[in-house]
């Protein structure tokens, strides 16, 4: 029964040793990637263009007016944060669009302790485009 005992003993020594050697080893690593998306053939606008051709013409006088009372040019900004120290819920984001071009980013904090951070770019030319990033 001693003996067994003694195994045990040992065995535990042994296993938190090891447990505490392996949380040594493991480290965060920080990374960068680059995310790209495929510029699509047609616009929105060009896909409403081509179902106005298909209407009579009588019915597309209508539908044009109302098209040019739309804003051509969409300009807006926004942002927003949430910081939860109950819940630990930490985000933030922020955009802003001239035209065609978007520009923006968000964070929030990973349940492995690091944030990743969200910067992306848009617009009619070189599509969508993020640059995604870990920190420790």
């Amino acid at each position: 029964m001693k003996l067994l005992a003694f195994l045990l003993a040992v065995e535990f020594v042994c296993c938190s040793y090891a447990q505490d050697k392996l949380t040594d080893e493991r480290k965060l690593i920080s990374y960068e990637t680059k995310v790209f998306h495929k510029i699509p053939e047609h616009t929105i606008i060009e896909e409403k263009l081509e179902a106005v051709k298909k209407i009579p013409i009588i019915a597309k006088k209508d539908i044009l007016v109302e098209e040019k009372e739309k804003s051509s040019n969409p300009n807006y900004e926004f942002g927003y944060g949430v910081k939860d120290p109950i819940t630990g819920d930490h985000k933030d984001q922020w955009e802003k669009r001239h035209g065609d071009h978007v520009k923006g980013a968000y964070r929030f904090d990973e349940s492995d302790g690091t944030q990743r951070v969200v910067e992306y770019e848009a617009d009619g030319k070189k599509g969508f485009e993020a640059t995604v990033k870990n920190i420790e």
